[in-house]
């Protein structure tokens, strides 16, 4: 037999990894167009946010009936709407993401999103249980003047009782309630009227196929459909299938006798038939996964001191640099991965049941709300079960704004008792939005020779406060990033994980849009605190402690690291020019291209409009040519702050001589996926790109 020598062993495990680095370089532009897709829903978020929570602090302060009332309903519902309607937004835009942007991949999607509801409403219905075996407790009038008593009754005997008085419940169980006024010992379900099962909290369970007792929390309405509960999962699937159908199909040609249906036609109906195998999945895996997820959504809940929110950073940072934390957060947010009002309820023992009510009465008017002036949990949990859009919601922002929007019968201070700590996953983003990054950017600034600091102060100091403001950290982080990537992963990303730390330690409750800036702190935390008081003082304030805390904590970290790591900052190398920003649209409004020479056929008259668009023109040819040309380009996107590209030769790129460009403050290259951080001029530049690459290969034909 042959023997297999070290020299084999070693070329195999060469040629191995090989593959896998190829492997790993194929799908990163995949994963970096699924995150580009999550940006188009999320960037709906912020305004909706805006109107769901002020809406909600308008109404929760108006009297009902009164012109506030309906006015703040009006805008929380407008906002609420969109929340709601997440997945299908998110189906829509991964359609639209794979398909540059194609109308008839956006519609198709949606088609299939319908239609695979569509096969899961067939198939959804309650578990109804045999009569002979159900029985009714009912209070009856004793022998004596005044007294009751408790009797079972057989569910089929009940109607033909001529003295039967109030119900107290109805049980499904085989054994003979007939002489006995106790469960004690008896194995037994509850059911309702209608001889269905229910869990505590009334609602009924459903069954789909051969699965049963499907928690109510794992059903709800998608697009007016009563289907499975998938959050945002089902919808990025139905997206993706929707995308491969349009690429494939949409170009082909059917038989003459048929020819009508060629084309982008063809489209919504392939994808008709492909989303069935996919509705069928979903239907055999989904609940035991859903119920899976809301068990790690309720156990990383219980981890002491912050440790789950500084977990989630600590991975959510590593993937900035790489677009895919949209992706990586995304379960976390919108399914019950990141926790579920249900399953918090139905799952609570008797300590957090008691824990609880205590609060919840102190925050509410039990009275009021059509309770008992001593109610008890089930009472409560009822009340929050007869709105299904609470109660059904999931996911750590989902939760947030549903919350937001009912304060008037469940806040956050009162879900703490049930170990639902929601905001863990983006309360900690406020402490180094608003103070911590910014005083890195001071920190650097100070590093610049005092001779240049006037000249680069702008830069500095403009990034800091958009930072402060929106939440947008590109032009502060990818400065240090691509400049000295350690300090992204050694200083930044460990002291982020810190902030979540301490905002996980101190239970802040304060949610956001996307972002995490002043803006989302007034929004989500100032105005539901004063407006419904949806959070405790504390619970709002101390992010402005975490934030003081950071401050400091980043401006040293960062002086003495950029200080001794001799971080060439832009301004401290002893260029008085230095920029993070643009400079094409300075240059054009002279009549100059990129490179400082005059564009063609520009006069002293030609507008400062025309020379800025001959600019950018130029720039996008210019990119194009240090990407390796047009024949090396496969695909032209951009993101939120990003131009994302997929190229067929990675070695090819130049992106030192794309920085060279101006306005770039980083270029990545991960095989054949490269992204170019701008910060908003990306999207000025996709759609030249896309025009001149057309124009460049329409003359080749």
């Amino acid at each position: 037999m042959k023997s297999f020598s070290s020299i084999e062993w070693k070329s195999g495990a060469k040629n191995s990894w090989a593959m896998f680095k190829k492997g790993c370089s194929n799908i990163m532009p995949t994963l970096s167009k699924l995150s580009k897709a999550f940006l188009l829903p999320i960037a709906l978020l912020p305004i909706a946010g805006v109107f769901l929570g002020v809406g909600a602090a308008i109404s929760s302060n108006s009297d009902a009936g009164t012109f506030g009332y309906f006015f703040g309903t009006l805008l929380n519902k407008m906002g609420d709407v969109c929340f709601g309607n997440l997945p299908i937004l998110f189906c829509i835009s991964v359609a639209l993401a794979y398909t540059k942007d194609s109308g008839i991949a956006a519609i198709t999607a949606v088609v299939g999103f319908l239609v695979m509801n569509g096969m899961q409403a067939a198939l959804l219905h309650t578990q109804v249980m045999d009569a002979s075996n159900v029985w009714a407790q009912i209070n009856v009038a004793g022998s004596g003047e005044g007294t009751t008593q408790t009797l079972w009754v057989s569910f089929n005997e009940l109607a033909s009782i001529a003295r039967f008085g109030d119900v107290i419940q109805y049980v499904y169980t085989t054994s003979d309630l007939s002489t006995t006024q106790s469960l004690e010992g008896v194995s037994y379900q509850v059911v309702n009227a209608s001889r269905e099962l229910i869990d505590g909290a009334g609602l009924v369970y459903y069954s789909l196929l051969w699965i049963n007792k499907i928690p109510n929390g794992l059903i709800t309405s998608n697009v007016g459909i009563n289907s499975l509960n998938t959050g945002v999962f089902a919808g990025i699937f139905v997206g993706a299938i929707a995308a491969k159908c349009y690429n494939k199909f949409h170009q082909t040609q059917l038989p003459s006798a048929i020819s009508f249906f060629s084309g982008t036609k063809l489209v919504p109906i392939v994808t008709f038939v492909a989303v069935i195998p996919l509705s069928l999945i979903f239907m055999f895996i989904w609940p035991y996964i859903g119920m899976g997820l809301a068990a790690f959504g309720q156990a990383s809940g219980n981890l002491p001191g912050g440790i789950d929110s500084f977990i989630y950073e600590v991975a959510e940072r590593s993937l900035v640099p790489f677009g895919l934390h949209h992706v990586f957060y995304a379960p976390l947010w919108w399914t019950n991965a990141g926790g579920s009002i249900a399953e918090a309820f139905n799952t609570a023992n008797e300590a957090q049941q008691n824990a609880f009510v205590e609060i919840w009465m102190k925050n509410h008017d039990a009275v009021a709300l059509g309770l008992p002036a001593m109610p008890k949990f089930d009472d409560i949990r009822n009340l929050i079960a007869s709105r299904p859009d609470l109660w059904t919601s999931m996911g750590d922002q989902t939760m947030a704004y549903k919350v937001i929007a009912n304060t008037d019968i469940l806040n956050f201070t009162d879900l703490e008792a049930l170990n639902l700590n929601i905001g863990r996953f983006q309360s900690g983003k406020f402490g180094f939005m608003l103070l911590g990054l910014p005083m890195a950017g001071l920190a650097m600034w100070l590093n610049v020779p005092k001779e240049n600091r006037k000249e680069v102060m702008g830069i500095y100091f403009s990034a800091a406060f958009t930072c402060f403001l929106t939440g947008i950290t590109e032009p502060i982080e990818y400065t240090f990033l691509f400049l000295a990537p350690w300090l992204f992963y050694g200083v930044h990303m460990p002291l982020a994980a810190l902030s979540f730390l301490f905002a996980g330690l101190f239970k802040t409750h304060v949610s956001m849009t996307v972002s995490g800036g002043f803006i989302d702190y007034i929004v989500f935390g100032v105005i539901p605190f004063f407006g419904s008081k949806a959070m405790t003082a504390k619970s709002v304030f101390a992010i402005l402690g975490v934030a003081v805390i950071m401050a400091p904590a980043y401006f040293f970290s960062f002086y003495f690291a950029v200080k001794y790591g001799k971080v060439m900052v832009p301004g401290r190398d002893g260029s008085a020019n230095a920029q993070l920003a643009t400079k094409a649209d300075y240059k054009a409004s002279k009549g100059l291209n990129v490179d400082g020479s005059k564009i063609e056929g520009s006069t002293s008259k030609v507008s400062a409009k025309d020379a800025v668009e001959e600019a950018r023109i130029q720039k996008a040819t210019k990119i194009i040519e240090f990407l390796g040309g047009e024949g090396n380009i496969v695909d032209v996107d951009a993101c939120a702050s990003r131009l994302r590209l997929t190229v067929k030769d990675g070695s090819l790129v130049d992106k030192d001589g794309i920085i060279s460009l101006g306005g770039a403050t980083g270029a990545l290259v991960r095989g054949t996926n490269v992204q170019v951080v701008y910060g908003g001029e990306q999207e000025a530049i996709k759609p030249r790109m896309i025009k001149i690459l057309d124009e460049q290969r329409k003359s080749k034909k």
